[in-house]
């Protein structure tokens, strides 16, 4: 499985989540299966509220999910319209911890009372 992280940075394992999904100067793709990670630059990291859109590019790259920290509720909408399953990353906030909190089944899909309501909300 494919997944999506939002990073602050890229500094390897330790690299720290971003709060915020469209904001992220870097997008980790991660296989699972394959145990690799291939970092993304966030092309579009300085957008309007609401404007960000690098769901297609997820689909293109085979992402079956995405694993946030905060994300709006339009992105949201089209991530699952995609067939894009948005899960919360809970209390990890490093890269390394997310992959494994998603390996080991923990973290929960995200649920709309959950979605951000602008850039200032974390």
């Amino acid at each position: 499985m494919k997944i999506i992280i939002p990073l602050d940075e890229y500094s390897g394992p330790q690299s720290k989540v971003c709060d915020h999904f469209g904001s992220a100067p870097f997008f980790a793709l991660v296989d699972t299966v394959a145990g690799e990670v291939e970092i993304i630059d966030n092309k579009n990291m300085h957008h309007d509220h609401g404007q960000c859109t690098p769901a297609d590019l997820f689909t293109e790259l085979g992402a079956s999910a995405v694993v946030v920290k905060g994300i709006g509720a339009g992105a949201v909408a089209r991530l699952q319209s995609l067939g894009i399953a948005v899960f919360m990353a809970g209390s990890a906030t490093t890269l390394i911890q997310v992959i494994e909190s998603f390996g080991n089944g923990t973290l929960k899909k995200l649920e709309a009372q959950q979605t951000c309501q602008g850039h200032g909300c974390h």
